[in-house]
């Protein structure tokens, strides 16, 4: 049994710090046994799974750079193989820190994608893949997948309305590159611009109370 000082408190277990005040606690004796329940985190749930991709990462990394010393005419090839798993894993990370607000992270991989595409276009000698199709179709099917999961899921309104909205903003952003001639390809950015608007729409016109609402709340205004 332990006691803080500061809280006034007695805490059962072998704590060495008050979890009220984050204080030192003194030991008074008494029982010790631990009176709050251990929850296992997201990886120790999946210890199994995270090993087994860790173990592939490795060795898909492993292997690609043996072949690439063995065939080294080709170009150093396997940096690219090792530069996707480093962004496999960052996606991931992302993806299981924001899993319990599904509308949140599909925003944060829209953005991570789209981010990551255009630098990896960078690298590569720019061809424009990434404007030209990466990030109209990360937006388009990040509104798909908000309406889907609205629908399926039965969300409250305020839980993807702000999301979605971003989301829809996000997919105008591909007519700047066609005002300023960046795009190759015009369809993929089309299409994108054309659904990001018209959802645009109907958040104003059948949601537009519940947006301005959201927002006041969030911007405590």
């Amino acid at each position: 049994m332990k006691y803080c000082d500061k809280c006034k408190v007695k805490i059962a277990g072998d704590r060495e710090k008050c979890p009220l005040c984050q204080g030192m606690v003194t030991d008074i004796g008494g029982p010790s046994q631990e009176v709050f329940p251990k929850i296992p985190t997201v990886y120790r749930q999946h210890n199994l799974l995270f090993r087994l991709l860790i173990f592939a990462s490795i060795v898909a990394g492993v292997v690609s750079v043996a072949i690439n010393l063995m065939l080294p005419q080709d170009g150093w090839w396997s940096l690219f193989v090792l530069l996707g798993i480093g962004c496999m894993w960052v996606s991931l990370f992302f993806a299981v820190r924001k899993r319990h607000n599904i509308p949140k992270n599909i925003m944060y991989q829209v953005v991570f994608v789209s981010g990551l595409s255009v630098i990896w276009d960078l690298v590569t000698h720019w061809r424009g893949w990434s404007i030209d199709y990466v990030i109209p179709s990360a937006c388009f099917l990040a509104m798909i997948s908000l309406a889907v999961l609205f629908k399926v899921m039965k969300m409250p309104v305020r839980d993807y309305l702000i999301y979605f909205a971003l989301d829809g903003l996000f997919g105008i952003v591909p007519i700047i590159f066609f005002l300023t001639g960046c795009l190759n390809v015009l369809y993929p950015s089309l299409i994108c611009v054309a659904v990001s608007v018209i959802s645009l729409a109907a958040l104003a016109v059948f949601a537009g109370e519940n947006m301005l609402a959201e927002l006041k709340r969030r911007l405590h205004l």
